[in-house]
């Protein structure tokens, strides 16, 4: 087979994580809003080059392009600006940080800080009268999200158990944490 027609081959998420050994999960989260190249049935498909390109995209790149901006036009106070400023900022220094014990500590000790965003996240919602329902569930994917990017930065072998841990460190501090 040819490089151009290798270039072409269109792959499942599925067969894509086992040929680049990468957990299906973060394919499914990594093409989220990807377009697939092409449809096999019903079912879509990418090339490699699209897969590997939207692996390559940050969570917080993610983020910036629609994930946890502001999608109901809340005005943010200057409370929700200085958290997210700094909760991105711990983020980096977990995954800059070497060793998998300290990254590990780092992210339990943020956890906090991601109860406070969403505390802080549903009073401006309150505020500006946006659905209850509509804004637990975004204040929900919020939070989901900013773990998912403390999670990606720790490195986790065992993903389930420290996403656990550290849901249980923000319900620990469920009086709306404070920056760390």
């Amino acid at each position: 087979m040819n490089e151009d027609n290798e270039m072409n081959i269109l792959y499942s998420i599925n067969r894509a994580a086992d040929l680049l050994e990468r957990d299906r999960a973060t394919l499914v989260r990594a093409l989220r809003r990807v377009a697939p190249d092409g449809l096999q049935g019903e079912q879509p498909r990418w090339m490699l080059r699209t897969i590997v390109d939207a692996l390559a995209v940050s969570a917080r790149d993610r983020r910036e392009t629609g994930r946890y901006r502001d999608r109901y036009r809340l005005r943010h106070s200057k409370l929700l600006d200085d958290l997210i400023t700094t909760f991105e900022e711990q983020a980096a220094l977990i995954g800059a940080e070497t060793s998998p014990a300290k990254r590990r500590a780092m992210a339990l000790a943020l956890a906090p800080q991601v109860a406070g965003y969403q505390a802080a996240y549903l009073v401006a919602g309150r505020a500006v009268r946006v659905d209850p329902d509509v804004l637990g569930v975004r204040a929900d994917l919020i939070a989901q999200e900013m773990l998912e990017e403390i999670t990606q930065a720790v490195g986790c072998e065992d993903r389930g158990a420290f996403y656990a841990g550290m849901v249980a460190a923000m319900q620990a501090h469920g009086d709306g944490g404070q920056v760390v």
